[in-house]
Parts: structure tokens; C-alpha cells; sequence
């Protein structure tokens, strides 16, 4: 049964019970017609009011029907429009290779958005993007595990997304959140490379290790992997050079499964330690 259905329901055996009262009410004190009248129709507009609120819920819900985006803020409506309006203009240039590349592109978010909502894996474009919106989400106990192949120190201090990525790392580890980063590293070079980095990442509060590929045992099932038990979600990069494509899980099966690769990587892996690495 549903809320507007109950509803009525309710005002209509409230409004029997109210006109058996008033008449029994105007008996036992001896009520003039005019007030039984007046009571009554006080009931009537009070019902009358109620079925207004009614409609006007039920208008409200089909037209967010209609237009789901009316639930959206109006930021993200206006932004909405605008992304609705662009794919229609560029949807009249037939002849543009490029256009037709881009909007090719754009009619796979419907499939991803799918997926997501039913829980399943799916592609995602930016591993700095995704990291930040779960160290975002993330509250102070909780953990970030990473398995990182980021071992050039560019990706750490070059362009804004990287650099923003590397501050939201501090400020959440100096908030509680136990980051844990094992760099991945092919030889010594990558060592002297990345020692800054780990240093600074040791100093503000990451749980910093490192350990060389040839040590793993071929243990590592991908080029790298971040993931959140608590939030029970993963990031999953296939290829070393291909940090523009990763997976994005939330299939508990394979978050354990990491978690069980991550704490096995790490029994092979070396502390990062400040006073040992000067």
C-alpha cells in the first residue's frame, strides 16, 4: 500500500468517526445546528487541504519522473543542461572525425553508470581522480592501501591534479587515516629517484615501503592497486603505462583477494625509514 494510498484511507475513517462524534457530541451538549455546521465544514476544508498537500506530492513525484534532473542540485542541473545541450549541437556535425570520436566516447557513460549501479567493475579514466574521491570519503581510523608503480617523481609533484593528490595524502594521514604505500620499484635507480618522495611521504605520516619486482615472486597480479576495505572498494591499473584506463571494483571477492596480495607484498617489502635512508 502506498503512503498516498494509506493516507486517504486514514482521512476517511478519521472523517466517519468525526461526523459519528460531532453528532453524538452535539446531543449529549446540546449543540445549535449552525455550530454542528461550522464543525463539519471545518472538517471538510481540513480534508479538502489534505488532498491539495496530496496532489501537489504527487505532482512533485511525477515531474521528477519526467525530469529526473530536478533532484539534482542547481549546480549540477545547470552543468546537466549544459553537457545536454553540447552533445546536441556536436550531434549535427556528421562530417567532424573528432566529434564523432568524442561522442562515441560519451554514449559509454550510460553503460558505465549501469554498471555502477548494479555493483559491477567498470573503466575509469583517472587513477588521481579516483584515489582522491575515496581518500575523501575515508574517516580517521580507517585505511588506504596502495600498491603503487608511480615511481618517477613527476607524478607526485607535476601538474595540479598530481600535486593536489600528493597534499590530500598528508592532510588525511595527519587527520588518522592509516595510509599504507608500497613502491613497487624495478632496480636501484628507481630507488635514488624516489627517495625524496618516500621521505617526504614518511615524514608526513604514510606507512612508506618499497621492495624491487624481481623480489615479489611474481606475486604482483597488476601493475599496481589501491584499495579501501572499509569502504570496500578497489583500483585496479592493468599496465604500467596505461594510468589513463583503470578499474574501478566494489566486488568484495576480489577486494579480499588484494588485501591478501597487499599484506604479502608487504612482508617482501623494506620500511621506509627517514634516519636509515640519509
Amino acid at each position: 500500500m502506498s503512503r498516498v494510498t494509506f493516507l486517504r484511507l486514514f482521512i476517511g475513517l478519521f472523517g466517519i468517526v468525526f461526523i459519528i462524534l460531532t453528532f453524538w457530541l452535539s446531543a449529549y451538549f446540546h449543540l445549535s445546528v449552525s455550530t454542528k455546521i461550522v464543525i463539519v465544514l471545518a472538517f471538510a476544508l481540513a480534508t479538502i487541504f489534505a488532498e491539495f498537500i496530496i496532489a501537489i506530492d504527487n505532482l512533485e513525484k511525477r515531474l521528477k519522473a519526467t525530469f529526473p534532473s530536478l533532484e539534482l542540485s542547481i549546480k549540477e542541473q545547470i552543468a546537466i543542461n549544459e553537457t545536454i545541450m553540447l552533445y546536441n549541437r556536436l550531434k549535427k556535425k556528421k562530417t567532424d572525425i573528432a566529434t564523432k570520436i568524442a561522442l562515441a566516447d560519451f554514449e559509454k557513460i550510460h553503460l558505465l553508470l549501469k554498471q555502477a549501479e548494479k555493483g559491477g567493475d567498470f573503466i575509469f579514466h583517472d587513477i588521481y581522480a579516483a584515489k582522491s574521491i575515496i581518500l575523501g570519503e575515508l574517516k580517521p581510523g580507517q585505511s588506504f592501501k596502495v600498491a603503487s608503480n608511480l615511481v618517477e617523481p613527476f607524478y607526485w609533484k607535476s601538474g595540479k591534479d598530481m600535486t593536489e593528490h600528493t597534499r590530500q595524502n598528508y592532510r588525511q594521514a595527519k587527520r588518522g587515516i592509516r595510509i599504507e604505500r608500497v613502491f613497487i620499484l624495478k632496480n636501484g635507480d628507481d630507488l635514488s629517484k624516489m627517495e625524496e618522495i618516500m621521505a617526504e611521504q614518511s615524514k608526513n605520516n604514510i606507512d612508506v615501503f618499497y621492495v624491487f619486482q624481481d623480489s615479489l615472486n611474481k606475486m604482483m597480479p597488476y601493475a599496481s592497486f589501491a584499495i579501501s576495505e572499509e569502504l570496500s572498494i578497489g583500483i585496479i591499473s592493468h599496465r604500467e603505462d596505461l594510468l589513463g584506463k583503470i578499474t574501478i571494483t566494489s566486488n568484495n571477492e576480489i577486494i579480499t583477494e588484494l588485501a591478501w596480495e597487499f599484506d604479502n607484498i608487504k612482508k617482501q617489502s623494506n620500511k621506509f625509514s627517514v634516519e636509515k635512508n640519509i
